[in-house]
């Protein structure tokens, strides 16, 4: 397909409440719209979401990536070109890992509206098959979360996650009790540390943790070596997620060969874009391990990748989209997107529209 252009532009948009993590606090969400417009009129769009605020790449370095895309784009070629540059060509483009997936996302947009199909046949899914959604709970103290955990749960979530870490063990363990009391023994609850504990403290937090039957804790240990993930999970019998620990095949094999992970969270926004995660994807699955699709804290184009890439790869787990449930703003999240318990990863494309300028607020 002929590309005739490609533009970017900034994202910028205000969380409902503050995003609490070990790591330190987000309020404010910034990011990119890459946009490809065919010869044909078709645009194709994707996100560009870097993690900057648990020190992924910064949103500079995301910004220099993009602006490298528009200049090949500017020097002619198509889609296929494009894709062999930026992904296995000689031409190899230097770009981060949130701007090589707002490209891969972008193209495969515009090749699946181009064919009038959602973007997860491209990927090998199912659209005509729900995805289950994760809620993410916003609330501070136990009896907050309590309120929220029985609301989602009374409109039909079944999975839901909370933040750990960033206050002391007693104070988390309240929350989770209070959570647990409110959702049910059946409902699925996830913990994010986001690398909060040194080893000792992760066995106190995580045997603490383990009698409200978590599904999983994402990320518990500050310095997450296969053999120390193996140790914890042993001590504590307590399954062990990994998300920002994976960046490559690499990375993910080292994990894999020490069988110490018992699931495994793919962020496209991390791993250089959908397709890449879809080949992670089999390697999993071939390992053992299970998968869980997230979004980035993203907008609608994030949010709806994430379906389609969760209807192709992760079977019945709930994908967690933290955009649907933490972003203000409206032009950002249609509405569909405000509190679903589940979503079908529609087309054409992505099936998603934003305003045609969202400069920063």
């Amino acid at each position: 397909m002929k590309l005739a252009a490609a533009r970017f532009q900034p994202l910028r948009m205000r969380l409902r409440e503050p995003l609490v993590t070990s790591r330190g606090q987000l309020t404010i969400r910034e990011g990119f719209v890459l946009k490809l417009c065919a010869s044909s009129g078709l645009v194709g769009m994707g996100e560009a979401a870097p993690a900057y605020w648990i020190g992924g790449e910064s949103i500079e370095m995301t910004r220099a990536s993009l602006e490298s895309i528009v200049k090949l784009v500017e020097r002619g070629g198509d889609s296929a070109s494009l894709r062999d540059a930026a992904f296995t060509g000689s031409e190899k483009l230097r770009i981060t890992a949130s701007a090589t997936c707002a490209l891969d996302t972008a193209l495969l947009d515009l090749e699946a509206r181009s064919r009038g199909l959602p973007v997860t046949k491209l990927l090998g899914g199912d659209s005509t098959r729900p995805v289950p959604v994760c809620a993410l709970l916003r609330s501070r103290t136990a009896d907050e979360l309590s309120r929220e955990s029985r609301i989602a749960s009374d409109r039909g979530y079944t999975t839901f996650k909370l933040k750990v870490g960033g206050d002391a063990i007693e104070g988390d363990v309240a929350k989770l009790a209070a959570i647990r009391a409110a959702v049910g023994d059946a409902a699925r609850i996830r913990l994010d540390a986001n690398r909060a504990w040194e080893f000792a403290g992760a066995v106190t937090a995580l045997r603490r943790f383990g009698a409200h039957a978590i599904e999983f804790i994402e990320e518990p240990l500050r310095d997450p070596t296969p053999a120390a993930l193996e140790k914890l999970g042993a001590e504590t019998g307590v399954s062990v997620a990994l998300d920002e620990s994976v960046d490559t095949a690499a990375q993910l094999n080292k994990f894999l060969d020490q069988r110490c992970a018992d699931f495994i969270v793919l962020k496209a926004a991390r791993l250089g874009g959908p397709s890449r995660c879809v080949e992670l994807a089999r390697i999993i699955a071939a390992a053992g391990p299970k998968l869980v699709v997230t979004d980035s804290l993203e907008s609608a184009i994030g949010m709806s990748l994430a379906v389609h890439l969760a209807s192709a790869v992760s079977g019945a787990l709930a994908v967690g989209l933290a955009g649907a449930r933490f972003v203000a703003d409206a032009e950002e999240i249609p509405p569909c997107f405000r509190e679903p318990v589940e979503l079908e990863p529609c087309g054409p494309g992505l099936d998603v529209a934003l305003p045609a300028a969202n400069s920063p607020r």
